[in-house]
């Protein structure tokens, strides 16, 4: 072990080494990975929802015909989507916080200067969640109107 090496016991300061075997570093390095896997992961799943949403509403729009009643059921799955992701970022957003508390204790026990800017991916689940609803909610709308169309 270097001379300027922490024990895995003890805490690192300004001018030392983190021991690789230290338990909280290996834990930081693990919450580190788990908060890039979520950004990645929120990130991909995000324009996956535009992209099926947007073709399926281009689709709708451009072939919207009273002759074909069925049509309008395919809005079902964005609306659906839509539902879900909204829960889903929700839920993520609530877990981000505690992810944030993990990370800044652990941080201040290795006494380090700085963590990964957990809060941006919150703004950025909450702001999809929010957008989901928003969009969700429109189709329902349109969804609705085409059924109360049909009956009149």
């Amino acid at each position: 072990m270097p001379d300027n090496a922490v024990p895995s016991n003890s805490q690192a300061t300004g001018d030392t080494l983190i021991n690789p075997d230290n338990f909280l570093w290996k834990q930081y390095i693990v919450y580190v990975d788990l908060f890039k896997f979520y950004v990645d992961i929120a990130w991909k799943s995000t324009t996956w929802y535009y992209a099926i949403t947007g073709a399926i509403l281009a689709y709708y729009f451009n072939n919207a015909d009273p002759a074909n009643p069925y049509l309008q059921y395919a809005l079902l799955l964005p609306i659906v989507l839509s539902v879900a992701f909204c829960a889903i970022y929700f839920l993520g957003a609530a877990q981000t916080k505690d992810l944030e508390r993990r990370m800044d204790r652990i941080c201040g026990n290795l006494e380090l200067t700085g963590r990964p800017h957990v809060n941006v991916l919150w703004f950025f689940l909450i702001g999809g969640g929010s957008i989901c609803f928003v969009v969700g909610s429109g189709i329902l709308f349109v969804f609705v109107r085409g059924l109360l169309l049909q009956e009149s």
